[in-house]
């Protein structure tokens, strides 16, 4: 058992936690050579941030035969650092005659591998896999949307972000993208699958609403600063918060008049225009 323990720190300095998931699916030194096989000689696994769960090699049945693929995210170090690195993922499935096969391998360069999960955001039944790449602190991260057709892997949707999360509604699971507009304040978009693409979605938005007004009203509570308010008007704006928009708006028009910041007042009235629109448009 000792031995076994070596061989899996070794390949790629897999933290001890790893170890009981790997082994309830396959055991350690044969799941390690069939990685060893398929991953590029200079490549180390590594764990994405988040979710917190997230591990180096993971495990789902894509086809549901019975056999579950390796999902497998690894990175490439520059040779010169601090250089961006290559992250990547790969997808394995072991065939009839016991042989694996590599059905996807994708890389991004970047300074990070921010997620790497698991979600049915298609709702056909079969999980999509996810996974985000950090470009750098103000260019965010690229989500990619690898989707299991039934004969291949295909990628279906890439959005970029800063922060991510998932929502879940009726029936609906979408993507949450908060891009950074000032700061540590952020626009959000909730996104579902619409067939084509991801488009945004009300109702999921409303569902994941309060998280976003929890959010900036601490923060408000810390600092009365206009951005907080523009982004909060904004997210209720898409929650159909007509009302609650309205204040908000005049709340941080207010601020940037004080500030005689004329430009960011004209985004505001912008943005009181959108309102306006929105709710002649859901009120016909």
């Amino acid at each position: 058992m000792k031995m076994i323990l070596i061989i899996l720190l070794i390949f790629g300095g897999i933290t001890f936690s790893s170890i009981p998931v790997w082994a309830e699916q396959i055991q350690g030194p044969s799941l390690m050579k069939i990685v060893e096989n398929f991953k590029p000689s200079n490549a180390i696994l590594i764990n994405a941030d988040r979710p917190s769960s997230a591990k180096p090699i993971q495990f789902y049945d894509f086809n549901h035969d019975g056999q579950k693929e390796i999902i497998i995210t690894y990175e490439i170090k520059a040779k010169e650092q601090p250089s961006p690195s290559q992250f990547g993922v790969m997808i394995l499935r072991k065939k009839k005659d016991g042989n694996w096969i590599k059905l996807f391998n994708d890389q991004v360069q970047g300074v990070d591998l921010d997620f790497s999960g698991l979600a049915d955001i298609t709702g056909n039944g079969v999980k999509e896999y996810l996974w985000g790449v950090t470009i750098g602190a103000a260019a965010g991260s690229q989500l990619k949307v690898i989707h299991w057709d039934g004969t291949s892997f295909k990628e279906i949707a890439a959005e970029p972000y800063h922060k991510l999360d998932l929502v879940k509604g009726n029936e609906k699971l979408g993507i949450v993208a908060w891009h950074m507009y000032i700061g540590d304040s952020y626009l959000v978009d909730v996104l579902k699958w619409n067939g084509e693409k991801l488009v945004y979605d009300q109702e999921l938005h409303s569902t994941y609403y309060p998280i976003v007004e929890k959010f900036y009203k601490n923060k408000i509570r810390k600092l009365d600063a206009w951005y907080y308010w523009y982004c909060l008007a904004d997210a209720q704006i898409k929650a159909n918060l007509f009302d609650e928009a309205s204040k908000s708006i005049k709340k941080g028009k207010l601020l940037a008049n004080k500030l005689s910041m004329s430009e960011i007042v004209q985004d505001f009235n912008d943005l009181s225009k959108r309102l306006e629109n929105k709710k002649n448009t859901t009120e016909s």
